[in-house]
């Protein structure tokens, strides 16, 4: 599979006799699933959309227009190229992709904090999923923590150098 995808959605049942299939969205793009929209599965297969109706979350995707051959295609992840996520999802200001930020590094002022793993969705808002610097783990600090993605803690995002500075959040490490 390329190491270039993002995961993006997962096919549910089938529903009805023509091919369409329920689909769950795993994004914040609903606007990317559209005819002509192609997508890989894990095995490298390209699907293209044949039609989408987003009132109900159904999809049909060119060559497989029957219950029969769609059956083949339920419980699939979907992916999408970084480059047609970039192209298809329109971000407003001072919105990011998890892919641009994830393994940037993180520093409060000009000591390195450590590197972001992950970004978890919790409630209303996200938190940043931090990898602690080896200096700092050295010095008996645990190897992992969070920072919420807030003003009070994130002061800025520069995903061309992959940096994130932060404020009040040496605590929350010091505390974890």
């Amino acid at each position: 599979m390329k190491s270039d995808l993002v995961e993006v959605c997962i096919l549910g049942k089938t529903v009805g006799l023509k091919g369409a299939l329920k689909l769950h969205n795993r994004s914040d793009f609903i606007e990317q699933y559209k005819k002509g929209a192609k997508f890989y599965d894990k095995f490298g297969n390209l699907l293209s959309i044949k039609s989408y109706e987003p009132s109900n979350s159904l999809v049909i995707f060119d060559g497989f227009e029957s219950i029969e051959v769609a059956k083949e295609l339920v419980n699939r992840v979907l992916y999408r190229t970084v480059e047609d996520t970039k192209k298809s999802c329109k971000l407003k200001k001072d919105e990011y992709f998890y892919f641009d930020i994830i393994d940037s590094m993180v520093y409060e002022g000009e000591i390195l904090l450590g590197k972001i793993d992950d970004i978890l969705e919790v409630g209303a808002g996200f938190l940043f999923d931090i990898k602690t610097s080896t200096e700092l783990i050295s010095k008996g600090l645990t190897k992992q923590f969070y920072i919420p993605y807030q003003d009070n803690f994130i002061i800025k995002i520069d995903i061309n150098s992959k940096r994130v500075d932060v404020k009040n959040s040496m605590d929350i490490l010091l505390n974890s």
